[in-house]
């Protein structure tokens, strides 16, 4: 969309793990979560007076300091705080055509990310509050004759995300509001980005006889805008809003559990057609006495078009498609895993079906205007394993593998590949033993394809590497992102993958 979530304010010290919830998740999460959900979940306060403080230093004129700590002011009160900075030098991010080898680089980029909050009994507050400024200079496509040689595009960004949260075992509610703005100025014009946000969720564990339940309600409200200094009207303000009840049940089928979900969402469109979706999901475990699991989930989702993709960006060749319609389809997972062996392993097969697909659509490569389309008809199966050995006390190696076969139609067209790679390959090399702990990763990405011929469709392998020492409240560690400093183009328009990248970091515990 116009306004996308940026990860870079969430700060890493701030997370205590992630979870990756395969297979369709919008009866449970709602729209968007076709494939999967990836949940960050930030720490929660500590039981203590605590708090760290983290220095990172690296080339590119790389820095990141955080310090953030907890005071307990009583058995159910306590109280939390952080500042994160961010500064980055000149980096590449797009080679604009080949044929000239000239870059287009980001120039400058400053980030200030705070939040602070309390927790007292069941109820918690936390306010994120942040912005920051980047440049980036585009004279590689050939501006060299006017304003565009001499002035770059500057972009600001401001957030500002509260949440009020009440758990207490049975009753979980949440009241949320999030708003972000991004102005982005070029030599002729600043272009204003506004997306804001209100919702409320709540749910009830129940028991009916032996039966366990989860339901609730959310509620989300939506507004996007988009103004530009030399438009006199805005070049969009609309609004929106979501009502999805759900629920969720467990029901015991001999030695196996068998979970069904489902979620109803209605969606209340200004000045366009409503949504209606039912979104269920269904999934058979069953563990046997070795302790290996076996699952297989089936789950359709649901999935609506933002405001940007639906009314474009005239400002910036991104055409409007007002009929683009909401992603619809199927997916579903057999699978058997072993999380409790000796050496946890896992391997799954997927397939997924979807109506509707939403892909961009390059019309003009060398304005690269386009818009958002729906292709008619998208499949994609494959199957994904991981296998982790432990052959040493203090060594392991974990191995994983997946494969992607995906297509597209539109019409009565051929089914024709879809813009993605099939192979994907990870290595990850562990060694652990206080106070050391060091890693080597390897990515393969292969057999991919790139629409636009001017660029290469290499595949592509990047090699990460970090070893930390950790003693007492002080941890140090040197990390390095792209090893041996390979490029390689990410998409269709030219983008490539960072540079390499070291950096040193210092955490001091208190």
């Amino acid at each position: 969309g116009s306004n996308p979530f940026d990860l870079r304010s969430i700060s890493l010290t701030d997370v205590d793990r992630i979870e990756v919830v395969k297979g369709a998740g919008s009866a449970i999460y709602g729209s968007n979560a076709a494939g999967g959900v990836i949940n960050i979940i930030t720490r929660k306060p500590s039981d203590k007076t605590t708090g760290s403080i983290t220095l990172e230093g690296g080339n590119k004129e790389w820095f990141r300091g955080n310090v953030h700590g907890t005071v307990v002011l009583s058995d159910d009160l306590k109280v939390f705080a952080g500042y994160t900075r961010t500064q980055e030098g000149e980096t590449k991010t797009r080679l604009a055509n080949p044929a000239t080898g000239l870059y287009d680089y980001a120039k400058d980029y400053r980030g200030n990310d705070y939040y602070f909050g309390f927790a007292k009994g069941p109820w918690a507050f936390k306010a994120e509050l942040g912005d920051s400024k980047s440049e980036w200079d585009y004279s590689s496509q050939g501006y060299n004759s006017d304003v565009w040689s001499t002035e770059r595009d500057r972009q600001k960004n401001e957030y500002k995300r509260f949440m009020l949260n009440y758990a207490d075992g049975v009753n979980t509610g949440r009241l949320y509001y999030y708003d972000n703005k991004r102005d982005v100025t070029d030599p002729y014009a600043t272009t204003n980005y506004r997306d804001k946000v209100f919702g409320a969720t709540y749910n009830r564990k129940q028991e009916i006889g032996t039966t366990p339940f989860v339901f609730g309600m959310d509620f989300r409200h939506e507004n996007g805008n988009i103004s530009a200094s030399n438009s006199i009207d805005d070049l969009y303000d609309k609004s929106r809003n979501e009502y999805a009840p759900y629920i969720e049940t467990s029901v015991p089928i001999g030695d196996a559990a068998f979970d069904i979900g489902l979620r109803y969402e209605h969606w209340d469109i200004e000045d366009g057609d409503d949504a209606n979706e039912f979104i269920p999901r269904f999934s058979l475990n069953w563990a046997n006495r070795d302790g290996l699991l076996y699952y297989v989930t089936a789950g359709r989702y649901f999935s609506m078009p933002s405001f940007y993709q639906i009314f474009g960006d005239s400002r910036y060749s991104v055409h409007s498609n007002p009929n683009l319609k909401p992603e619809k389809g199927w997916t579903y997972d057999i699978g058997v895993k072993d999380d409790k062996a000796k050496n946890p392993w896992n391997f799954g097969v997927f397939y997924m079906d979807m109506k509707d697909k939403i892909n961009y659509e390059t019309t003009d490569f060398v304005t690269y205007e386009g818009h958002y389309i729906n292709v008619d008809e998208y499949r994609a199966w494959g199957f994904e394993g991981q296998y982790k050995w432990n052959f040493h006390e203090n060594w392991s190696y974990t191995q994983g593998l997946s494969y992607l076969h995906a297509e597209e139609k539109t019409g009565s067209s051929d089914w024709t590949r879809s813009n993605m790679p099939r192979w994907d390959i990870s290595g990850i090399l562990n060694f652990k033993k206080d106070p050391w702990n060091a890693e080597l990763s390897a990515h393969y990405y292969g057999d991919r394809q790139l629409t636009n011929a001017v660029y290469d469709e290499e595949d592509i392998f990047i090699v990460n590497a970090a070893v930390s020492w950790k003693v007492d409240r002080t941890t140090i560690k040197l990390a390095c992102v792209n090893l041996f400093d390979k490029e390689f183009y990410l998409n269709n328009n030219g983008y490539i993958n960072p540079e390499r990248r070291f950096i040193l970091s210092a955490t001091y515990e208190f």
